[in-house]
């Protein structure tokens, strides 16, 4: 399945530390899903959430929210950038993604 990438909406905070957003992936085809991210500007990292829930609790609670934990994935910016850079993906962009929780 080829499928492409599109950052959807993204907002920087103001001193510029992080950027949240929210990445698309389809195909000609009508397949969608798509992924809230944060992007930290100091370590260069993405981590993606399964849903903009999991998002809110990460930036409200940490990694650990009482003894639920939300669903995420890492990725470093450069391995993204490879990514999103090419002119389709073969297959899925959550495929990529390894979740933790």
């Amino acid at each position: 399945m080829k499928t492409y990438l599109k950052t959807v909406h993204a907002e920087e905070y103001s001193d510029g530390s992080r950027t949240l957003g929210i990445l698309l992936n389809y195909d000609d085809e009508g397949f969608q899903e798509s992924f809230p991210y944060i992007y930290h500007q100091k370590n260069t990292m993405y981590i993606f959430f399964n849903t903009i829930i999991d998002l809110m609790d990460y930036l409200l609670y940490g990694e650990m929210h009482g003894e639920s934990k939300m669903k995420r994935a890492y990725m470093e910016e450069s391995e993204f950038d490879k990514l999103y850079d090419l002119d389709f993906l073969n297959g899925k962009f959550g495929a990529e993604l390894s979740w933790v929780e």
